[in-house]
This record gives C-alpha cells, structure tokens and sequence, in this order.
C-alpha cells in the first residue's frame, strides 16, 4: 500500500508508552488516539490536513497529540489495515483516508471500551472523544456508552465540589475558575440526558 510523502518524511518519536500484553481494559492515551484517527475517517474520504484538526477537535484540547504523533498512529493504521491510504485526483492533496471494514469493527470495540476511573487531562480528552463520536457508536452500543460518559462526568464533577470545599474562600478567581469547570461538566451531563430522551441522528460508520 502506498503512503503520502509527507508521512513517510516525518521523523519518528516516541510520546506514548507501547503496549504489551493483552490490550488494556480501559481507553488509555494509546487507544484514545486510535479512536480519534478512526472518528475522523469514519463517514467519508479525509485529506490529512482536515484529520488532523478533526482529532484535535475531538480531543477537546486538553491534550493535543503533536502532527508527528497522529501521523504515526496513521501509518500504523495503515500498516494494519483498519485506514486506506488512496490516492487523490487533486494536486493539492496526494492522499485520502477511510476507515476499513477492519477499522469499523474496531472503532466500536474501542467505543464500547470504558473510561478509566481516574480524572487527569488525557483521560478528560478520552471522554471528549467519546463524546465527540456519539453519532457514530453502534445504536445497541449507544446506552452503555453514554452510561460510562455520565459515570465519569458525574465522578469528575463529585472531585471538584469536593476539592472546591476545601479551598480558602479569598481566591475569587479560583473560585470562578472551578465553578467554570463544573457548570461546564453540567452542560455535558444535560446534553447526555438528552441523549436518553431522544434519538441521535445516526451515521452510518464504513
């Protein structure tokens, strides 16, 4: 299979611990960026530029994996079979990437994956991953992925008001930043009840 020129010429780094041994049980930093590469070539032909803000974006920025980082990940992907690297007729973009069936399969596995218990900003990044695929998860999966979402928002929200308690009452600014996070997680928890109440619009994952 060919690669994009570009890919080929970035020098490879190492920022994510290799796995060994069985797959993790829950979506640590390694398989939240495959998830995210997997997302963004989910529901059509992708240029690389525009994969690369996707998973940004999906990130939410609280960890934002380097270029160098997600294009490694993309020949990974490649390498295995779950992205297809094709050709491009337009000049200006030498390649286009799609999810494989191979790679469907695994973008559900990876959803169905449950967060980890702790909350730490790749973790956080892992949630708004999730969070930014909703409308892709299986719909039999979707129940049991929005329940880990609001099991982990509610949990993340319980430590601030805890932490919150603790804190002196003479740091106003602090106490607007806290306040910030939490109705922020509010907001996520309000939209996932909502999910429960009415249908998300499916699309359909290649």
């Amino acid at each position: 299979m060919a690669h994009s020129p570009n890919l080929n010429q970035l020098t490879e780094i190492a920022v994510l611990p290799k796995r060994q041994g069985s797959p993790p049980r829950h979506l640590d930093a390694a398989a939240a960026l495959e998830l995210a590469l997997y997302g963004a070539t989910a529901c059509r032909m992708t240029p690389l530029f525009r994969l690369i803000d996707t998973v940004w974006c999906l990130t939410g920025g609280g960890w934002r994996p380097p270029q160098e980082v997600i294009a490694e990940g993309l020949r990974a992907a490649s390498a295995s079979g779950t992205i297809l690297a094709t050709e491009s007729w337009v000049r200006s973009i030498p390649f286009f990437y799609t999810l494989t069936p191979k790679g469907a399969k695994a973008f559900q596995e990876l959803m169905r994956r449950p967060l980890p218990d702790w909350d730490d900003p790749i973790t956080r990044s892992s949630a708004a991953v999730k969070f930014g695929l909703l409308d892709t998860a299986d719909t039999k999966d979707l129940p049991a992925v929005v329940a880990d979402l609001q099991r982990f928002y509610r949990d993340a929200r319980a430590g601030l008001c805890d932490r919150q308690k603790g804190m002196s009452p003479d740091r106003p600014f602090l106490q607007v930043a806290m306040t910030d996070r939490i109705s922020w997680i509010d907001r996520r928890l309000r939209t996932l009840e909502g999910c429960n109440q009415s249908p998300i619009p499916f699309r359909v994952v290649h």
